[in-house]
């Protein structure tokens, strides 16, 4: 009995080992800045991200590439005196291309690069210090009035190992926008992000 449990958890090792396409799902973090027209300024603005995709590897080769749709949040406050705010949600979908360059199964390193085709909606508030009301407030004021279309460039590095039998991954990556928002109060040109990914 003690061997054939070793022999399934061994099977189920090697089985995630050579695994070719898997479901994934990612959260970030995200730093960057925003241009603020109505004060001809720069701002900080900080955010989330959630991501939910699908990896594509079929050869178990070292080029491969990955599939997914995402919804960014970002929140910045026009000054510290007062509590009037932006609120930015970007959703949708995007592709990267991946190239590992390590591929060790416990410490697998991979350079990716891609593209994000995505809207871009920002609503403006008031924020209010219970931050649950003020989360409900930012959604309740969700309209469509004030949304850009944003095609983003995406590009970063991978780490990848083994937790639990499964795969999880950290990312450091960019995103630049590539395509303006001329009649928006506020664009974004650049942000930075962190992310972990959990594979099943």
């Amino acid at each position: 009995m003690h061997y054939l449990r070793i022999l399934i958890l061994g099977i189920s090792f090697l089985n995630i080992l050579n695994a070719e396409n898997l479901s994934y799902m990612s959260s970030s973090y995200q730093i960057g800045t925003v241009f603020m027209r109505p004060l001809n300024t720069n701002k900080l603005l900080q955010g989330a991200s959630i991501l939910q995709g699908y990896e594509v590897n079929p050869k178990n080769d070292w080029a491969y590439s990955r599939y997914y749709f995402f919804i960014d949040y970002g929140n910045v406050l026009f000054n510290n005196d007062s509590t009037l705010q932006a609120n930015m949600f970007t959703y949708g979908v995007g592709g990267d291309f991946m190239v590992a360059y390590a591929k060790n199964p416990i410490n697998r390193w991979a350079f990716f690069f891609g593209l994000q085709l995505a809207a871009n909606t920002w609503i403006l508030n008031n924020k209010v210090k219970d931050l649950v009301v003020n989360t409900w407030d930012s959604l309740k004021d969700f309209n469509f009035h004030n949304t850009y279309f944003r095609a983003i460039g995406k590009f970063g590095v991978q780490f990848r190992t083994i937790v639990l039998y499964h795969k999880v991954d950290v990312e450091i990556g960019m995103k630049i926008f590539l395509t303006p928002e001329r009649r928006s109060l506020f664009e974004r040109s650049f942000l930075f992000f962190v992310s972990h990914s959990w594979h099943f």
